[in-house]
């Protein structure tokens, strides 16, 4: 999803076509558009499968410290960005749609930037739970990542 919407963002705000009056700045501007959101919902649903047994675990869990505060945050993103998401296919009124342009974008990149948080601090949560990297705690056995 990243990569799809920080395509179409490039092409689309900060690139210029050949044609002054075109609103297509490149050719694959369509195309990229297209794939960010046909790419949407499976992002969703792929969130929504790791909802009980990740978010809401993690959340109730009062010993999990590590990655909390981005988990939540990544969490609280979501919203304004699925609804801005699409909101945008559906509304026209010109000044409601760069709102809601504005809303997806910042939680999107807010998003992106938090989720490699998240992960680098959660890497390290269980590093550090194991004993040290790639080591069993006491056995000698080799853990994968």
């Amino acid at each position: 999803m990243a990569l799809t919407g920080a395509a179409y963002f490039f092409m689309k705000y900060l690139m210029s076509g050949d044609d002054p009056f075109s609103v297509i700045h490149h050719p694959w501007q369509p195309h990229a558009l297209s794939l960010h959101v046909v790419a949407g919902p499976a992002a969703v649903f792929a969130l929504g499968l790791i909802a009980r047994d990740h978010i809401l675990a993690r959340i109730v869990e009062p010993r999990q410290r590590r990655g909390r505060a981005t988990g939540l945050v990544l969490v609280a993103l979501t919203i304004p960005m699925i609804v801005s998401g699409y909101l945008m296919q559906v509304l026209t009124d010109p000044g409601i749609r760069r709102v809601l342009v504005g809303v997806h974008v910042v939680s999107g990149a807010l998003y992106v930037v938090l989720f490699a948080g998240h992960l680098i601090a959660s890497r390290s949560a269980r590093n550090g739970a194991r004993g040290g990297v790639g080591r069993g705690a006491g056995t000698g056995q080799v853990v994968p990542p």
